[in-house]
This record gives C-alpha cells, structure tokens and sequence, in this order.
C-alpha cells in the first residue's frame, strides 16, 4: 500500500507531459502524501494521508 493514501485511497495516477511543440511523454502523477501519527483504535499509529484529507481533518 505504498504511495496511497490510507483514508480516502488516493493512489498514483498516470497521464502525459505535453511540450509546447506537442511532444508527449509518459509520466505519473502522485499524490502528495504525509506521515502523520493518529490515535486509532487506543493505539498510537503512523498513517499516511494526503493532504487534503489533512486539512478536511484539522476544520472539524
């Protein structure tokens, strides 16, 4: 489960890198991922969630 977020399941995506003469290159978009320590279940763990899920987090 690397590279993935541990909430909401974000995951690596692929798509292309277009230059301005149209060259297109293979490339992967990955999510920007934290290591964050959360109390789940009584227990302290590390969990890696992006940071979207971060902040949703931090506004309740």
């Amino acid at each position: 489960m690397a590279k993935t977020c541990e909430i909401c399941g974000k995951h690596p995506t692929s798509g292309n890198t277009i230059s301005h003469a149209h060259n297109v290159n293979k490339r992967i978009f990955y999510p920007n991922l934290r290591t964050v320590k959360m109390v789940i279940d009584g227990t302290r763990k590390k969990v890696k969630i992006c940071m979207k899920c971060l902040k949703r987090m931090s506004k309740v």
